[in-house]
């Protein structure tokens, strides 16, 4: 009963310990480096066919209306405009367009009517979006009513076979095909002076779980802020919400495993040493794999599940089981002789 007692006081400490602290085991850290993989890995979803992006590069505010005036011509369903790349924000365009509520601009100052609804994390990466009010930029856009939360987690496509169909604003007027514009949501905003596959242009940029060194220390950027509200409209429109697994839930799973844990090593221990060591490293592996099988197959379902804390929680109730096991045998032994 003692064993149980200890596991749980560990895993209360180490759980409380990892709100305040970010611990990193390297190596050791799977559940951890799946987490941050597990947009990586996917294979869905599909393109989102109702959203277009397009970058304005290096168009000036008069080039960019001219843009806005032959776009309108093709009956979009809306057009969403971010101008926060300019260091002067051309008030004359938003004003133009203020009675024509087809054309939506982004409002530039932070928790204002018209914001991105984009969350900047401590890190700098970018993982939800704010649904507390229906008067942000993406919001407006779908006329999303939120789903009960305060925030939702982004649905990201895949890097590969990207989910969002994008082109560049020119002068070749190439892009300017009413048939498959009419209806689309049109997004317009800076990719950088000219469309690349990579990010080269350090404005109006962010980190997302799709950047190869996602949970890395001082990483570039690779994603503008216009294809993150692509993103979000996706997720919105497609319904394909992901489910934050909620504390209690969390911890009762990392619980169950911490347990097992320390089950198993108190009844398959042997007389000796070497081999309950091995045995610990073979389960504190298993269950460690176990453990971010069941993210993945939870993220498949659409349910984020973290348990970072648990190959630590492992570590420690596997030290202290087999530390205990040692002082059992010896007890043992001297009660013999």
């Amino acid at each position: 009963m003692k064993r149980y007692l200890l596991s749980v006081i560990f895993l209360i400490i180490v759980i409380s310990i990892y709100h305040f602290i970010d611990i990193r085991l390297f190596n050791l850290d799977l559940t951890k480096q799946i987490k941050n993989a597990l947009f990586m890995i996917r294979t869905d979803p599909r393109v989102d066919p109702t959203v277009m992006v397009f970058s304005v590069g290096k168009l000036d505010p008069d080039q960019l209306e001219s843009k806005i005036d032959s776009l309108l011509i093709t009956e979009p369903e809306k057009i969403g405009v971010n101008l926060c790349h300019f260091d002067k924000i051309p008030r004359f365009l938003i004003y133009k367009y203020k009675s024509d509520n087809r054309v939506v601009f982004v409002n530039c100052e932070d928790s204002k009517s018209g914001s991105l609804s984009q969350i900047l994390n401590d890190n700098g990466a970018v993982t939800h979006f704010r649904t507390d009010k229906e008067d942000y930029f993406e919001q407006t856009l779908t006329n999303f009513k939120g789903r009960g939360n305060n925030f939702e987690r982004i649905n990201y496509g895949t890097r590969l076979g990207y989910p969002i169909n994008k082109g560049e604003l020119n002068e070749s007027y190439a892009w300017f095909n009413p048939e498959q514009l009419k209806g689309k949501t049109i997004l317009l905003g800076y990719m950088g002076d000219y469309l690349t596959d990579s990010i080269y242009y350090y404005t109006s940029c962010r980190v997302t779980p799709l950047n190869s060194n996602y949970g890395e220390s001082n990483i570039p950027p690779d994603m503008y802020d216009i294809e993150l509200s692509a993103h979000i409209l996706r997720t919105i429109n497609e319904n394909d919400f992901i489910t934050e697994v909620n504390q209690i839930i969390r911890v009762l799973i990392i619980l169950v495993f911490t347990l097992l844990n320390v089950s198993i090593l108190t009844y398959a221990k042997t007389k000796w040493t070497i081999v309950n060591l091995i045995i610990a490293a073979i389960l504190f592996i298993f269950l460690t794999g176990l453990g971010g099988f069941l993210m993945v197959l939870a993220f498949d379902h659409r349910y984020f599940l973290e348990m970072d804390e648990l190959p630590l929680i492992l570590m420690i109730t596997t030290f202290s089981t087999i530390v205990l096991n040692i002082n059992n045998e010896r007890a043992r032994a001297q009660q013999d002789t």
